[in-house]
């Protein structure tokens, strides 16, 4: 991979990383708005993966939230290592860190 290649996909990280952020702790689902339109069900489809990215049980649905928060993780930039493991879920729970390698689509 070129140089220009490698900088391009950390740009295009960081913004992912802020995107998964403000869906799952800033949309407006958060303030109540669960309606398809306020990201609900991306917060859940983020959540989901989460789970399994940190090898842990989810059950998937709107009624099953509070057993399974989508606001349990964050999503973090490093810096440091391999272009295609640069973005990390950390579940604020356990501060435990995963690869994210869902952000390379």
């Amino acid at each position: 991979m070129a140089k220009h290649e490698s900088e391009v996909r950390r740009t295009k990280a960081k913004k992912y990383v802020a995107w998964c952020n403000n869906a799952v702790h800033e949309a407006p689902w958060t303030n109540g708005d669960r309606r398809t339109a306020g990201g609900i069900y991306v917060a859940l489809e983020l959540a989901e993966l989460a789970y399994r990215a940190h090898g842990l049980r989810y059950e998937s649905g709107i009624s099953k939230m509070s057993e399974f928060p989508p606001g349990r993780f964050r999503w973090v930039y490093s810096e440091g290592g391999e272009t295609n493991d640069c973005v990390l879920v950390l579940d604020l729970e356990t501060q435990r860190l995963a690869v994210w390698a869902h952000w390379l689509g």
